[in-house]
Order: structure tokens, then sequence, then C-alpha cells
């Protein structure tokens, strides 16, 4: 948090508006997707998901919540966590607390949030900022043929349930996308 707050200062010091943005991905297609770079971690699809066990382990990739709260690419490390190196959840906080961190870091430092909508995100960002669009390649694409068992794709929807990736998903797209906001309203009179 303190990087938000001290990028944030930076700017804003020399006269100019910071607008911080986040695209977040739908969390199993972000954890499928990460598939396509097992090989090039000397991997396997078991040790891939095996960190996913542990609250607290450090793993070749990370989840939409955890990479979102702890940045975790590498191990970093500090004093004040009580299992080594920051990996997933280095507190070993509930699913609950993350989500609810996770929620506090965006309503307090995000101006434009979306989940899985390019085209909104970019939309938004255009009209804030008065850019004009300019084409982007799609550099960032996989060719090849990814294959999925029933069984993998289950076991990474429970690690990722357990985790708290779909319950900031759900509230992510509530809150900022007006997901669901039927249900708080009365349906007859």
């Amino acid at each position: 948090e303190h990087v938000l707050k001290k990028g944030g200062a930076d700017v804003e010091a020399q006269g100019c508006e910071m607008i911080n943005t986040v695209m977040l991905r739908d969390p199993l297609n972000h954890a499928m997707s990460l598939y396509k770079i097992i090989p090039g971690k000397n991997s396997s699809r078991e040790e891939w998901t095996k960190h996913l066990n542990s609250p607290t382990e450090q793993g070749l990739w990370a989840t939409i919540l955890d990479f979102f709260l702890y940045n975790n690419h590498g191990a970093r490390k500090s004093v004040n966590y009580p299992n080594g190196p920051g990996g997933r959840n280095p507190f070993n906080v509930t699913k609950e607390v993350k989500v609810a961190r996770a929620m506090e870091l965006l309503h307090r430092h995000f101006d434009i949030v979306t989940l899985g909508d390019h085209a909104k995100f970019t939309e938004t960002l255009l009209s804030w900022t008065g850019w004009k669009p300019i084409r982007m390649p799609h550099a960032n694409s996989f060719r090849g043929k990814l294959r999925y068992t029933k069984k993998e794709v289950e076991t990474l929807q429970k690690l990722l349930e357990k985790n708290g990736d779909f319950d900031f998903a759900d509230q992510v797209k509530y809150e900022y996308h007006d997901h669901l906001s039927y249900l708080g309203r009365a349906q007859w009179p």
C-alpha cells in the first residue's frame, strides 16, 4: 500500500492527477491460461497446483487475489513474514480477510476497476483522460491448444474457491459492475 501512496503523492506533487487502474481476469480463466507456461518453468500440472493446497507456500504462479494482494513474483522477504519469504498469503489469514483487504485497497486507491471487460476498461480510461484510442497489437496470446481433464478443472475451481478468488471476483462484479444488484431490491410490491 505504501507504494500506491508514494506513487500518487509523487505524481500529484508535479501538478498532475493520478488515475490508478486495474483490470482483473476471471480467476478460473487466469489459472487455466497459466498452464501454457508450465514447460518454461520446468514444472508439471501436479506441481503447478500443489502449492495452492498450502495457504502460505511460495509457488510458480499466483491467483488473481494473491497477486493483487502480495504481488508475489519472486521471493520477497520481510521480517514481518512469519512463514519465511512472502509467498501466497504470508500471514496465513482467512479468505474472508484477504477479500476484505483487497476490496479495501480497491476502494482506497483505484479509480477504474474492471473484471474481464477490456472494452469497458478502455472506454472508461479514454473518457476520463481525453486520450485518443491507439490500436494495440494483440501480442499476449497463445496460439496452441490447451487441454484439461474434468478433474483438473474441478481441482482448480475448488482451490480457487478455498483461496477466496471467486468471492473476490464476485464482490468486484457486484460493487463495480452492478452484478447481482437486483438481489438487494424488493421484487414484489
